[in-house]
């Protein structure tokens, strides 16, 4: 009867197993049926390690697919791995420099007197490293003392000596059949590393190497995000005045010249306005330069906001601004010039000190297409005209005359 009630108790704790739940209690004794129980026991302790390996592995890939950095999953795997691997430290290496270097990415321990610290490099000629990194399967060393003695000059050697390293586990992470980086477990006990923990350690860095390979390939793609911002910004720079925001001299005539190939290609017409601030020196001598350099931003900002798309606004020099307008004709011209000088005449331009009414004088060239386009003699009929809209008061907009 006292055998029937073991093998009943044996029976569910089977069942128990199959399902995945916790076993409260397993009978054993001296006697046949007895002795099943303690292998009833090895087995239960070798489920929940199986288990328990596989939701760390679990937890791992959920990591990598919610887009968690390597040092959030590294730091997950050195506080659920105890249970499974022993270890006092544990850290991560990444080769750089086509594989020269060995370079620590990460490290804990739990010890302070971290020799072998996070960004230490250690050059792939040492003899002792090369053996630990030249390999595609993890490797262990169990009497570092005995084996670093192999390696008289190596530094890697001295350094995990210093930190009483006694035993070492080398588990590499591949990508494309070659190792990018090294797992470390380190242990101050001899003769700590057993196949199985080999075997467990190459399923955990076959992970870590796809969220390394990710990690990489997001910082590549940051770095290039971060390049085409830096060009956008040297284009910026090399193409807008500082001071308005505008394109400069250089860059608004660039944009005239291709806009006149354009229209002699077209055959169609464009149109340029020479805009001039109206008492401009007298706004500086009175106000400062400070304060003129406010008013200068103001109308820009005013200019570009109130233009179409196809309407290209630069400073041209000094208080004067350039716009190209292409396609355009006559009437259209005049419209737009209209605008650009009401936007600014409606407002006074608030300063830190003032309130200055300020005006801008205009004046409009257009080729029609039927004419000879010169972009020269453009030009200097817009010029012409915004110095009429000066003689004749200012705060208007003249239409230059073709001779």
């Amino acid at each position: 009867m006292k055998e029937d009630c073991r093998i009943i108790a044996y029976q569910k704790a089977v069942k128990a197993m199959c399902r995945g739940e916790p076993i409260i209690k397993i009978p054993t004794g001296d006697d046949k049926i007895g002795h099943l129980g303690k292998l009833l026991r090895k087995l239960y302790a070798h489920h929940k390690k199986i288990y328990s390996e596989y939701q760390l592995i679990n937890k791992i890939i959920t990591e990598n697919n919610l887009n968690l950095g390597l040092n959030d999953t590294l730091s997950h795997v050195y506080d659920s791995c105890k249970q499974l691997v022993p270890y006092d430290r544990m850290s991560l290496a990444l080769l750089e420099k086509n594989g020269t270097v060995l370079k620590i990415y990460w490290v804990r321990a739990d010890y302070r007197e971290i020799k072998l610290c996070t960004n230490a490099t250690i050059p792939n000629t040492d003899d002792m490293l090369q053996e630990m990194t030249n390999i595609t399967e993890p490797h262990a060393i169990n009497d570092l003392s005995k084996h670093s003695k192999k390696y008289p000059t190596s530094e890697f050697a001295k350094t995990i000596t210093k930190e009483k390293i006694h035993s070492s586990l080398t588990c590499p992470l591949m990508a494309i059949a070659k190792p990018i980086g090294f797992l470390f477990f380190s242990c101050r006990k001899k003769n700590a590393y057993k196949k199985h923990h080999q075997v467990f350690c190459r399923n955990i860095t076959n992970l870590l190497a796809i969220v390394a390979e990710k990690n990489k390939l997001h910082k590549m793609i940051r770095n290039r995000s971060l390049l085409i911002a830096q060009k956008k910004d040297l284009e910026q720079r090399a193409t807008h005045d500082a001071l308005t925001g505008l394109y400069n001299r250089p860059a608004i005539l660039d944009i005239y010249h291709k806009q006149i190939a354009r229209a002699k290609r077209g055959g169609f017409g464009i149109a340029v306005i020479m805009i001039d601030i109206d008492h401009f020196k007298k706004i500086n001598d009175s106000c400062g330069h400070p304060t003129g350099d406010i008013v200068l931003y103001q109308i820009a900002d005013r200019l570009l906001h109130c233009s179409r798309s196809h309407e290209y606004i630069g400073r041209y020099g000094g208080e004067e601004f350039l716009a190209i307008l292409c396609p355009y004709d006559k009437t259209g011209a005049l419209k737009a010039a209209e605008r650009f000088r009401s936007v600014i005449a409606e407002k006074a331009i608030n300063t830190d000190h003032t309130v200055i009414p300020i005006t801008i004088s205009l004046g409009v060239a257009v080729n029609t297409g039927q004419s000879i386009l010169d972009e020269n003699t453009l030009l200097q009929q817009a010029d012409d005209a915004l110095y009429t809209a000066k003689n004749n008061g200012r705060n208007r907009v003249e239409l230059a005359i073709n001779k």
